[in-house]
């Protein structure tokens, strides 16, 4: 299917409010045969995390698929499978796990021509962000191919919960200005894995980045600033902001006379 437009809806009040730290990809341990503290207390489940990160997936799909005005989407299984490149087994589980979070209501009764999904949220007043659609399919006509490339590991759970984020904070002019601690805060993903996953998007054609400023005086010059690509916007917007560098006369190479001049004036008077 072609996408109609070039941006899709994404309702970020769960984003600001933290709501990506409930995609785990960590379970807590349980032992009952011993009275001493577990540590670490939790342990990576790769399982879990699998079904976090294709369920955010979905919610991107979801959302390219969803009517501007209403939210509404009318899809199939086949139809979701084939854009989110996923299984139907998983596009199930995928579709319980963001019902159970709140992001989607499923409409009851199937129809012949495919389930009714409504997103939540979709004309919140807190605001919308944008998802780059023409940009994921990356010129397939059925298959949202950038998101497929989000496989089945840590790194790229981390990275599209980043990718996430970065939609959610976007300002008018394109440009997410956003530090690793907030980054760290509202996603869940460690701090010091935050730049391999940047970088995975970087590598991905998904984002574009500068890194901050770390000696000015200013605190906003010193938070990096993302860029997501498929908008057509371009760092100069950013640039004009700043104010220009100051402009002063090209310093000249002095001429032979006023070498001479001044060799004169500095040359001790002779007996």
């Amino acid at each position: 299917m072609v996408a109609k437009s070039e941006w899709a809806k994404m309702p970020i009040r769960w984003v600001h409010e933290e709501g990506l730290v409930a995609f785990r990809g960590r379970s807590t341990k349980l032992i009952t045969d011993s009275f001493l503290p577990v540590w670490p207390p939790e342990a990576d489940d790769p399982q879990l995390r699998n079904e976090s990160l294709a369920a955010l997936k979905l919610y991107m799909v979801l959302c390219c698929r969803a009517d501007f005005s209403t939210g509404m989407a009318k899809v199939t299984y086949t139809e979701l499978c084939k854009l989110g490149v996923m299984s139907r087994a998983v596009v199930a589980r995928s579709l319980q796990r963001l019902e159970v979070a709140g992001l989607i209501k499923r409409e009851t009764g199937a129809l012949k021509s495919g389930s009714l999904i409504r997103i939540e949220n979709w004309n919140d007043a807190y605001g919308w962000g944008k998802i780059p659609k023409l940009w994921l399919y990356d010129g397939n006509h059925g298959r949202m191919l950038l998101l497929s490339e989000f496989n089945f590991t840590q790194l790229s759970f981390h990275a599209i919960k980043i990718f996430i984020a970065i939609l959610a904070t976007r300002d008018r002019r394109g440009i997410a200005t956003i530090s690793y601690d907030r980054l760290s805060a509202c996603t869940g993903v460690p701090r010091h894995h935050i730049a391999d996953a940047v970088t995975r998007l970087y590598d991905m054609r998904l984002i574009s980045f500068r890194p901050g400023e770390f000696h000015s005086e200013h605190e906003f010059d010193r938070t990096n600033r993302y860029l997501v690509r498929g908008f057509g916007t371009r760092w100069s917007a950013l640039e004009e902001e700043k104010p220009a560098p100051r402009s002063g006369s090209a310093r000249k190479r002095p001429s032979p006379v006023d070498v001479a001049s001044t060799l004169a004036f500095i040359k001790p008077a002779e007996n």
